[in-house]
């Protein structure tokens, strides 16, 4: 009897095929969207990767990575990168716990990017390791803890001089504490880190509490010079500002995602981006849908900061959408879409057609792995344009491919990138597909995001163990 594994690599091989041979309609002057074939970098044996940071760590000029994620080793790594899509090891470090998110700045202001992390826990702490020379970092400080049971489990980690006072401040999101807190950098010239908190925000709390906010991050919505911070809210199908008031945050104000056929999607991420290129900065999302194609939604900022308008955009034909990355990928100055899916894991790369329509046209399809639960654009070989890094949790490899495609800025002629010797792509590894939820999971009679969130929560690859739940519970 045939598998459900042998049976999925088996449609993730049909629909690479007819990706492949399928045409692709071009508009004037447009070219489609070109990749290189895939370079694999595995991660350490029980690392489930959650998500990366890029940034030059040791002046070579080639982008590092540092890789935030989930370990029974307790380690947090960061890897050199080699301007060839493959990154070796540079430093491995201690992570109590788990970390989903980090973020990289110089928080002690001596010149050198320090690593950000909120470890996840019984009693959740804020850490600091701060950059050395090389590429090298200390072991972690705690500078706050977040130890009075309302904020448990934090998760999104954004950085920013949110008093301007000249220094780098960190705010935190809790996915089972349901908030946002931020701690203002109070640390003196030459002495140790030290950290206050300043604003705690509660989110979700005018609609039975499911917002269970996952990413956070930082800009100035409203061009008065402060930044203003952007959560997601995969349970509550939302996205939520809250706007900066001289380094104070107040109550957040939550955008709805729209209707989707009979489902309101859960919003599984978050990024920022100047997307239909008017000059302000709007947000951008996967949208979850338990059924069907999988979308982006784009919250069109009015420049006042209010996300007044929302636009759906075609994203992963497969799969659930987990994260998405908008980038210039051809030199045309709009923003194209980097999709990554779970179950199965699925990349998917789509042309922009029309920035203010928010519209894209497929281009690349890749079975990959089971869940795909981070993607980014980085310009990895210094060759002028914008590659593709990926990360699959539960095979834990960072995965790249090489921008190939003919770049329209280019000196006014695209020309075709020269290839480079790659890796052959390792087997699809064995992955045993969840039983599909049935929709309205928490019985309140919609379906909508809340029913997504719980789904996930169940579906732990933490410890590839179904979490304890209830139809009306809580995850753990």
């Amino acid at each position: 009897m045939e598998t459900l594994a042998v049976k999925w690599m088996a449609t993730v091989a049909m629909m690479t095929l007819l990706a492949c041979t399928r045409g692709t309609l071009l508009h004037a002057g447009e070219v489609p969207l070109v990749f290189n074939s895939a370079v694999m970098t595995p991660l350490p044996l029980g690392y489930f990767p959650t998500m990366f940071k890029a940034r030059d760590l040791d002046g070579d000029g080639f982008p590092d990575l540092v890789v935030a994620g989930r370990d029974p080793e307790h380690r947090l790594i960061t890897l050199k990168g080699t301007g060839t899509g493959a990154f070796t090891p540079m430093q491995t470090l201690v992570a109590e716990k788990f970390v989903d998110w980090l973020d990289l700045a110089d928080v002690d202001g001596d010149g050198r990017v320090d690593i950000v992390a909120a470890w996840r826990g019984d009693v959740p702490r804020v850490v600091v390791y701060r950059g050395l020379a090389a590429g090298v970092f200390e072991e972690a400080v705690v500078v706050a803890s977040i130890d009075d049971g309302t904020g448990r489990d934090p998760q999104g980690v954004a950085l920013g001089d949110f008093d301007v006072d000249g220094d780098v401040d960190i705010a935190i999101s809790s996915y089972v504490g349901q908030s946002v807190e931020v701690f203002a950098n109070i640390t003196s010239k030459g002495s140790a880190l030290s950290f206050e908190r300043v604003t705690r925000v509660r989110l979700a709390q005018f609609f039975g509490g499911y917002g269970y906010p996952r990413v956070l991050a930082t800009a100035d919505l409203n061009a008065d010079g402060l930044l203003d911070l952007v959560a997601n809210e995969i349970g509550g199908s939302r996205v939520v500002v809250l706007m900066n008031h001289a380094g104070r945050f107040t109550r957040g104000v939550e955008y709805r995602a729209p209707q989707i056929g009979v489902e309101r999607p859960g919003i599984a991420g978050l990024a920022l981006a100047d997307v239909d290129l008017d000059g302000d900065i709007d947000a951008y999302t996967p949208a979850l849908l338990i059924n069907g194609e999988q979308k982006i939604v784009l919250f069109k900022n009015d420049g006042a900061g209010r996300f007044s308008e929302v636009k759906v955009g075609s994203g992963s034909p497969s799969g659930y959408a987990f994260s998405v990355a908008l980038a210039d990928l051809d030199g045309d100055a709009d923003l194209d879409a980097i999709c990554g899916a779970a179950i199965p894991g699925t990349i998917t790369v789509k042309r922009c057609t029309s920035s203010v329509d928010f519209t894209f046209e497929e281009d690349v399809f890749i079975g990959f792995g089971s869940l795909v639960r981070h993607v980014d654009a980085i310009d990895y070989d210094l060759d002028c344009d914008l590659d593709m890094i990926v990360i699959d949790g539960p095979t834990n490899v960072v995965y790249t491919r090489r921008n190939a495609t003919p770049q329209a800025g280019c000196g006014g002629v695209a020309q075709m990138q020269g290839t480079v010797k790659q890796d052959a792509p390792p087997k699809m590894p064995r992955f045993e597909c969840p039983q599909i939820p049935s929709l309205d999971r928490n019985e309140d009679g919609v379906i909508d995001g809340s029913d997504t969130a719980l789904w996930l929560a169940q579906w732990s690859r933490t410890t590839r163990e179904v979490a304890p739940i209830s139809a009306k519970g809580t995850p753990r």
